[in-house]
């Protein structure tokens, strides 16, 4: 198991409003690491959602706010996103076999 934090810093938009992705930070107890996770991860219908409430919201878009359905949409796919992220990039690619050298 991978032992990490992460925290949604905003949504990312396109020029035309569009969800672009998620700034997400990504920390453990060596490495921090400010990564953007694509918007392809989460299915079209919660992206239509979060686009009409960039649209209804001046302010940052607050994940906890938005109904349990929704943040669970957009919590699994992330979680499954980050696991792989964290375990190439803080821990190195998993399938390589180890130098075993005396």
């Amino acid at each position: 198991m991978n032992e990490y934090v992460y925290q949604i810093a905003g949504a990312i938009e396109k020029a035309n409003g569009k969800l672009h992705g998620f700034r997400v930070l990504v920390s453990n107890f060596i490495n921090f690491e400010t990564i953007d996770v694509p918007a392809s991860i989460i299915d079209k219908e919660t992206v239509a959602f979060l686009e009409y409430r960039l649209k209804l919201t001046k302010d940052a878009l607050d994940i906890q706010r938005l109904p349990y359905k929704v943040q669970r949409n957009i919590r699994e796919p992330l979680g499954h996103f980050l696991d792989q992220w964290v375990l190439q990039n803080f821990y190195g690619h998993i399938s390589e076999p180890k130098s075993t050298n005396p």
